[in-house]
């Protein structure tokens, strides 16, 4: 078990460092960082996800519903369990528990998951990392853009209908938007 999770961690690790000497040595400045960040968000890792999606056969996608279904009750679950102990355990505002929320419950996954996952699960690496990719973005941060916006609500405690009228009009018109989902297209 040891030696299964020094494999799996070791490639970070060893990426880690790499940066940190890479950045003591000033081998990249502010502007190369700009660039590779683009680079690697905007091109190899939706690239790399998208590949690994498309080599997944669909039987594999249907045999791994009941672990899409339990990575949504981890996330969400977890989501929900942080928000309840930040919000009325400990007191914090909305938005301060909704943050506290998503930094904990959200996991980084698409830049951790086809390393570690990469090793754990060699087949199933790119559906997995897809999954969590996607309740992330399709249910975590909108509720939290959600529960941000309640904030500015909760300072006119005076008037409790207002609030919650307010709140019910932002989340229906926030499905009202139109979703774009093509890519940004470069000027030339």
């Amino acid at each position: 078990m040891i030696l299964v999770l020094i494999s799996a961690l070791l490639p970070i690790i060893v990426t880690l460092c790499l940066g940190y000497f890479s950045g003591a040595r000033k081998d990249f400045g502010e502007s190369h960082s700009k660039i590779l960040n683009k680079l690697i968000m905007s091109y190899s890792l939706p690239m790399s996800l998208f590949g690994g999606i498309l080599a997944t056969g669909r039987k594999v996608i249907f045999e791994n519903i009941p672990v899409a279904i339990w990575i949504f009750i981890g996330m969400v679950g977890g989501y929900l369990i942080v928000f309840s102990i930040c919000k009325f355990i400990l007191k914090n505002s909305t938005s301060l528990s909704a943050l506290r929320s998503l930094t904990i419950s959200g996991p980084a996954i698409p830049f951790v998951g086809p390393t570690l996952l990469g090793f754990l699960f060699p087949t199933e690496t790119s559906l997995i990392v897809a999954i969590r990719s996607l309740i992330m973005n399709v249910v975590q941060v909108p509720l939290t853009v959600i529960l941000l916006s309640t904030d500015s609500y909760e300072l006119s405690a005076s008037n409790k209908n207002r609030k919650i009228n307010n709140l019910g009009l932002d989340i229906i018109s926030a499905f009202k938007k139109p979703v774009v989902w093509a890519p940004k297209q470069p000027v030339f």
